[in-house]
């Protein structure tokens, strides 16, 4: 007959005391608090994990107040743009000893609202919110936690975006230093303020003698509506300018299709550089987001906001830089094109 032995839960004394410490010490390194070196910080982590030890984070709940544990909002998951930003927020949140409560939205205005509902009732110590759309963010502002918006300027809430406008201008500096004149623009919804940030950016750094020949609406989707179609079929232009990448992956199906060359036909840039981007072919010229770093920053902010006794009361606000990314679906324009 075999008997078993319950193994003894390991308690912070038992680090400190491995790792040479004060508990004191040891409660502050796991705690992310106080002033401690990076060298005892290294060494007190490194000796909880040898240890096994696991935290009570319901007794740390009661004890300050706090789960420990933040909501993230995205509008599709299966987005890779929104999973990087996911991955992000994830590996930085647990970094800094916070679990996340991931809710998908599925492009619902109400499941939007109702998970922010759900998330406070979870008792989620604050709240990442990246929006559908400008849509429906006053719902934001009751919320009774820390809250911070990725890509939207929300009055009142801290905010973490791109220089969407400075993509814009990007894009069409390079199209035009190729020799490109006549353009389309399949941009994303307009009621996301990214996408008339980036939209105006392109429109607005076009050189007189150049031409936006056709512009259209678009969902951020692979799949390209009728009316995107007709537009890529009825030529016209030597350069698409398209509102993401997704969409500009999808027009270039649509091209190769129709036995429409990219770029040898047409050039085609898209905005985001998602990991697909390099890898399809053509490779994708884009706009390289810094999405895992938008993430970072919104985990941090959120802390600060949580943590800090002298958080300011005035909303921050990050702009981080975009960069062109120049790949092969960009090139001069086709001289024996008719337009």
């Amino acid at each position: 007959m075999s008997s078993s032995k319950t193994k003894k839960r390991v308690t912070l004394h038992d680090v400190a005391a491995k790792a040479g410490v004060s508990i004191a010490t040891v409660s502050y390194v796991l705690n992310n608090q106080g002033s401690v070196s990076d060298d005892v910080r290294k060494a007190v982590r490194r000796t909880a994990k040898q240890l096994g030890y696991r935290q009570n984070r319901a007794a740390r709940a009661m004890k300050m107040g706090r789960s420990s544990i933040l909501g993230l909002l995205v509008p599709n998951i299966e987005n890779p743009f929104f999973a990087t930003v996911a991955q992000s927020v994830l590996a930085e949140s647990q970094k800094k000893g916070y679990q996340i409560f991931l809710v998908d939205t599925e492009g619902s205005h109400e499941s939007e609202v109702k998970a922010m509902e759900g998330l406070v009732a979870q008792g989620v110590d604050g709240v990442i919110v990246f929006p559908i759309d400008d849509s429906e963010l006053s719902a934001t502002t009751k919320i009774p936690v820390p809250v911070v918006v990725l890509d939207s300027d929300t009055p009142d809430l801290d905010l973490v975006q791109a220089e969407y406008f400075e993509g814009g201008r990007m894009l069409a500096e390079h199209l035009i230093s190729l020799g490109h004149k006549n353009f389309g623009v399949l941009e994303g919804p307009r009621i996301v303020s990214g996408v008339r940030a980036r939209t105006r950016g392109f429109a607005e750094s076009i050189a007189d003698d150049c031409n936006i020949v056709w512009q259209e609406e678009h969902a951020f989707a692979m799949t390209l509506t009728d009316e995107a179609k007709a537009l890529l079929d009825s030529g016209g232009i030597t350069a698409l300018v398209c509102g993401n990448d997704l969409i500009a992956m999808a027009a270039i199906a649509h091209y190769r299709d129709s036995g429409v060359a990219v770029p040898e036909n047409v050039s085609v840039v898209g905005f985001d550089d998602i990991p697909f981007a390099s890898v399809i072919t053509p490779a994708l010229t884009t706009v390289h987001m810094p999405i895992a770093t938008m993430g970072k920053e919104a985990v941090n902010l959120l802390i600060r906001r949580l943590e800090a006794k002298d958080a300011p009361a005035a909303r921050s606000r990050v702009v981080l830089d975009v960069e062109l990314v120049v790949r092969q679906s960009t090139a001069p324009p086709d001289k024996g094109q008719k337009l």
